[in-house]
C-alpha cells in the first residue's frame, strides 16, 4: 500500500507526541458511522469551494492568486489562469495524507470533516494549474492520518481501517448521480478521476468498484491519473485482462501510445524518484513490484504527449507551488503544507506558481527481474530544484504531480479534445 507523505521514523515520533496508541486510535475507528451527505472541498457552485473563479480560496476566507510565473529563456512572464467557460469536462480528485490527527478529533458518529488550511493548500498545489480543464469536484474524507499509518507501519495492521474510502465512494456515487448529467443536453459529462498516495488508493478502489470493466461508466472516463499509488500491471501487459488478481485493474488499461491520436479511457500512473545512474529505489519504495510476474505501472505524461515509448527520456514542465500559494511566513516559509515539504524551497513569486520548462528530464524507468522489480519515473535535475530523495523509500513523493504538472495538463487537455472529438 502506498506510504504517506512522512516517513515512518518521523510519523512515529508524531505518534508518541500526541500519544495515539492503537488501542485508542481502533476504538475511535470503530465508533465511525457513514455521513449524512457528502462533503466537499470543491464543488462548482459553492461561493466556499476552496477552487472557483480563478483563486483559491481557505477556509477562512482568504484567497490566493492561481495565476504563474513562467521563467524560460531568462526572462519572466506572469500567466494568468485560462479555460473555456464552462469547461467541457469534469474533474473528480482526492487529495493526499495530509492530516496529523484525525478530522474530527475522534471522528464520532457521523461527524462531517471540515475543511482545513493543510487540505486545501495541497488541493491547489496539486491541482490549481488544471483547474481550468474541467469543473473540480474534491470531497473531504476522514483520511488516515500521519499518526494512523505510522502505527499500521509497526504492527502490519491495516492501514486505512477508517470511513475515508467511503466517503469518496458516497461523493462519487453523489456526483455520479445529481452532477454527471449535463442539464442542458442530458447527456453524461466526461470526467477525469485524480488521486494522489492515500487519494489514489482511494481513486483505485473507486475505479475498481464503479468503473473498471462497466462500458458506460467507461465510456465517459477521459483519463484517471493516480499518482505515488501502486498500480500493479503484468510485465507484459497494460491490465489484468479479467482473470488477474494481482492486478490492480482488469480493464482499465494504462495509457500507452497511440499513432496520430492520444489514448483516453485509460491510467496515468508513475511514482518518481531522482537516482544516480544505475541505482534503482531503495528497498520497501512505492516502485516495488507486489507479486512476481508484474511490475508497478509507469506512464510518462510528455513521452505519451508526444506519442514516444514511456521510457523516452523527455524534457518536462515542472510547475511548484509558491510560498505565496501555501501563505508561507519568515519562520515557516512553506506555510501550511511545512509539515510535509520538508527540505524543499518554494519560490517567492507573488504568483501561486512557478513554472520552468525544461528544467528537468523524466523517463519511465525499469530494474530487476520478473520476481523482483522496480518501475519509476525517474527524473533527473541538472540544476538541482529538488532535494536529493535518492536514498527515502519515498522518493520525490511529495512532488509527483509538480515535477511535469505542465506535461500533465497538456496531456489531459489533449485527451479531453479527443474524447469530445469522439463523442
Amino acid at each position: 500500500m502506498p506510504s504517506p507523505f512522512l516517513g515512518i521514523a518521523t510519523a512515529v515520533a508524531l505518534t508518541a507526541a500526541v500519544g495515539l496508541t492503537p488501542a485508542s486510535d481502533a476504538l475511535s475507528l470503530s465508533l465511525t458511522a457513514p455521513l449524512s451527505a457528502p462533503v466537499w472541498l470543491c464543488h462548482p457552485g459553492d461561493p466556499a469551494s476552496a477552487c472557483g473563479d480563478g483563486v483559491g480560496r481557505y477556509p477562512d476566507g482568504t484567497t490566493v492568486p492561481l495565476s504563474t510565473t513562467v521563467a524560460a529563456g531568462g526572462s519572466l512572464a506572469v500567466v494568468q489562469p485560462t479555460g473555456v467557460t464552462p469547461p467541457p469536462v469534469d474533474c473528480f480528485y482526492v487529495y493526499p495524507t495530509v492530516d496529523l490527527l484525525p478530522n474530527p478529533p475522534l471522528m464520532i458518529g457521523s461527524a462531517p470533516p471540515s475543511a482545513r488550511d493543510d487540505e486545501v493548500a495541497v488541493m491547489l498545489a496539486q491541482l490549481g494549474p488544471l483547474a481550468g480543464l474541467c469543473r473540480v469536484f474534491a470531497p473531504l474524507y476522514r483520511q488516515s492520518t500521519l499518526a494512523q499509518l505510522a502505527v499500521s507501519g509497526v504492527t502490519g495492521g491495516d492501514p486505512y481501517p477508517g470511513p475515508g474510502f467511503a466517503d469518496v465512494q458516497q461523493a462519487w456515487d453523489d456526483y455520479w448521480t445529481h452532477d454527471n448529467i449535463d442539464p442542458s443536453t442530458g447527456n453524461r459529462r466526461g470526467v477525469i478521476v485524480l488521486g494522489h498516495s492515500q487519494g489514489s488508493v482511494a481513486v483505485e478502489r473507486l475505479l475498481q468498484h464503479s468503473v473498471d470493466g462497466q462500458a458506460a461508466a467507461t465510456a465517459q472516463l477521459v483519463s484517471a491519473v493516480v499518482l505515488g499509488g501502486q498500480v500493479q500491471v503484468p510485465l507484459d501487459a497494460a491490465a489484468g485482462g479479467g482473470a488477474d488478481p494481482h492486478s490492480t485493474f482488469q480493464h482499465l488499461p494504462l495509457c500507452e501510445p497511440q499513432p496520430g491520436s492520444v489514448p483516453t479511457g485509460c491510467v496515468i500512473a508513475y511514482s518518481s524518484y531522482g537516482q544516480p545512474a544505475g541505482q534503482p529505489p531503495v528497498s520497501g519504495s512505492l516502485a516495488a513490484n507486489l507479486d512476481p510476474g508484474h511490475r508497478i505501472g509507469c506512464v510518462n505524461p510528455s513521452a505519451l504527449l508526444a506519442s514516444k515509448p514511456a521510457g523516452t527520456s523527455t524534457p518536462l514542465d515542472p510547475i511548484l507551488p509558491t510560498r505565496t500559494l501555501v501563505r508561507g511566513s519568515l519562520l515557516a516559509p512553506n506555510g501550511a503544507l511545512t509539515h510535509l515539504l520538508l527540505g524543499y524551497t518554494l519560490p517567492a513569486d507573488p504568483t501561486g506558481y512557478r513554472e520552468t520548462p525544461g528544467a528537468l528530464t523524466g523517463h519511465c524507468a525499469f530494474a530487476g527481474d520478473a520476481t523482483a522489480n522496480s518501475s519509476w519515473l525517474q527524473i533527473d535535475d541538472p540544476t538541482g530544484m529538488l532535494p536529493d530523495t535518492s536514498t527515502s523509500a519515498l522518493g520525490l513523493h511529495v512532488v509527483d504531480y509538480n515535477v511535469d504538472l505542465g506535461g500533465l495538463r497538456a496531456l489531459l487537455a489533449a485527451q479531453t479534445a479527443h474524447w469530445l472529438r469522439t463523442r
